[in-house]
């Protein structure tokens, strides 16, 4: 047996029901191949668990208690940065530094440390050609052109659609490069305010047009495609390559909680009006209070995160811009016109693209628009839930919800207000209880603190088969 594997069995032999050093590992090559020769490190949790840490140079126990130091700050900044709209920008982040380490490869060390003296040519550039997505952005011109020479409906939604997916990620870009420039706290707002642009320009736009029935139906099924479809895929890829995954069960709790408030927002206005009685003033009120006190606790989260204990929200290391703040907020104002120029587009169509394809409306907002604004973000999750980083995808897929419960759909109710359309939470019965069974099937996969490949099937079939039930839907027209 090798000297790892020895060095693993006594451990097993010393805390076999308490061992944090799970089968994932076994195809980890030799110790020695793998760590050097570096010596393991034993410490002792406040349950007297053994902690496997191989970076560490002796052997120690850490005190037991609830004083505990190293093992549960580090859990705490992982819960924290879990929630809300933290997530996403690391999520962000992580694609940013991706994108600079192999647009530096090549390049020497002097020319490494003047990077923030790249001109904007060049950072854009870097940021275009970063991933594969961005390909569709040559499908604008022929987005734009299709509008004004009155093409099919069908032509118009389509091309727009996929215009748009691009643009979501460049947003996101240049909003990281924005908050660098900032401090923490400003950086936050930042990102939180441009977190879910397009959902908000989107369905604004549609709410203007009197789509209501589309905003409604893009709001729930925002939260269906990243609480079922994204975690669910992220358990299944990522349980192809590990065993098992574990996770923070605090930052679940946390997070589901968030969403179960939202959910009695939606419960609220069902017994004073049915859901085609858009007009109905006793639903309007309730959906239009019921917003405010959503609102107000996403308010609070910030306020948690960004003031409070802020030094927990704090990263360790500083983002450092590529690009001039001047540049990067002309880059943020100049595609957020364009998002929203395309969405104008977009929404026109929808009538036509409903009469033409045979498709509801209810199945467009539910399926294919939460599409637009988080297609990158979601291949970001199921990537890092690949490399096991199974807390920075759960906070991308579900961190995303609570933005959308907590934010964009109570913000379209205000608008609406404000706008004297009748958007409101009173959503098909049918919807509800699927949302609501949804949230509790999640809970139960996040229960343990574990994930593998079956739960995360299970998710993607529970979303295949919402999707199908939506497809038959009738709605009546209102």
């Amino acid at each position: 047996m090798t000297s790892r594997g020895t060095f693993a069995q006594g451990i097993r032999t010393s805390s076999k029901e308490s061992l944090v050093y799970h089968d994932s590992h076994e195809d980890v090559p030799d110790y020695e191949e793998h760590f050097g020769n570096m010596d393991p490190h034993l410490s002792y949790g406040s349950t007297g668990n053994f902690v496997f840490t191989p970076f560490a140079d002796h052997f120690s126990p850490i005190q037991k208690g609830p004083s505990l130091s190293v093992n549960n700050s580090v859990s705490g900044q992982v819960l924290y940065r879990s929630i809300g709209s933290k997530t996403r920008s690391v999520a962000r982040r992580l694609q940013k530094t991706e994108r600079v380490s192999k647009s530096e490869s090549d390049q020497s060390l002097g020319h490494i440390k003047k990077r923030q003296q790249k001109s904007f040519l060049i950072a854009l550039y870097n940021m275009i050609t970063g991933s594969y997505i961005n390909l569709l952005l040559l499908v604008i011109p022929f987005a734009v052109w299709s509008h004004y020479a009155s093409w099919p409906s069908k032509s118009i939604f389509i091309l727009n659609f996929f215009a748009m997916i691009p643009l979501a990620a460049l947003l996101g870009a240049f909003t990281e490069e924005v908050a660098a420039h900032t401090n923490q706290t400003i950086g936050g707002l930042i990102n939180a305010t441009f977190g879910n642009a397009v959902e908000v320009v989107v369905a604004i736009q549609a709410l203007l047009a009197d789509e209501v029935r589309v905003v409604q139906a893009s709001m729930i099924g925002s939260i269906f495609s990243n609480l079922l479809l994204v975690l669910g895929c992220c358990f299944f890829f990522g349980g192809l390559i590990y065993k098992e995954q574990e996770f923070q069960p605090v930052v679940a709790t946390a997070n589901m909680s968030l969403l179960a408030l939202s959910s009695i927002a939606l419960i609220l206005p069902t017994p004073f009006a049915e859901y085609y009685d858009a007009n109905d003033e006793d639903a309007l009120g309730i959906s239009r209070i019921a917003s405010i006190f959503l609102i107000l606790m996403y308010v609070q989260l910030l306020l948690f995160q960004l003031k409070t204990h802020a030094d927990i929200f704090e990263d360790e290391e500083e983002e450092e811009a590529e690009m001039s703040f001047g540049a990067a907020l002309v880059g943020l104002v100049c595609v957020t016109a364009i998002i929203s120029k395309l969405s104008g587009y977009f929404v026109e169509s929808i009538d036509g693209f409903c009469l033409e394809s045979g498709i509801s409306r209810t199945f467009v907002g539910l399926i294919i628009l939460p599409i637009v604004g988080n297609a990158v973000e979601h291949v970001t999750a199921v990537t890092v839930a690949m490399k096991n980083k199974m807390d920075l995808a759960m906070g991308v897929a579900v961190g995303s919800c609570v933005q959308i419960s907590l934010f964009v759909a109570p913000l379209t109710v205000v608008v609406g207000w404000l706008a004297d359309k009748p958007m409101n939470f009173n959503f098909p019965h049918f919807e509800i209880i699927l949302f609501v069974l949804s949230i509790v099937v999640v809970f139960m996969c996040l229960s343990d603190s574990k994930s593998n490949w079956l739960e995360g099937s299970m998710l993607v079939t529970t979303y295949v088969m919402i999707a199908v039930g939506f497809w038959f839907e009738k709605v009546k027209e209102y």
